[in-house]
């Protein structure tokens, strides 16, 4: 479950720091240019987890063309894999046999097409 926010990065005092406009609270900073966008994939991931492991929502991502920058900063696209994060709970389904036969012989992966379900259908947010 791939889920991507836009994120400006700064440039100050010889390191960078970023802020994603849409999530209140959810910053990082790192050395270089690469090192922040890693480290803000760690801060979109912890922040995302957080929020949903309490029962709330996540705001819809703002395109990145409607965000503002200035003199050095940057803004960019973040995205993490949440599926594998969090604790994980074992839950037990009933298919017809003959939806499991085709799903297994198609080497459907049933918990993450579970997981993508329950995400669309409880409409958390779209999945990339």
């Amino acid at each position: 479950m791939n889920i991507v926010y836009p994120a400006i990065c700064h440039f100050e005092d010889g390191g960078y720091w970023c802020e994603f406009p849409d999530l209140d609270g959810c910053f990082s900073q790192g050395d270089t240019e690469l090192e922040i966008v890693e480290n803000a994939k760690e801060a979109l991931e912890g922040y995302a987890v957080s929020v949903l492991e309490k029962g709330g929502p996540l705001p819809k991502a703002s395109r990145i063309t409607d965000i503002k920058t200035s003199g050095n900063d940057f803004a960019t696209y973040i995205e993490c894999d949440i599926s594998s994060t969090g604790k994980s709970v074992r839950k037990n389904v009933t298919l017809p046999e003959w939806l499991c036969k085709r799903a297994e012989k198609a080497s459907v992966n049933f918990s993450q097409t579970l997981q993508e379900a329950l995400v669309k259908k409880l409409g958390f947010f779209s999945i990339g």
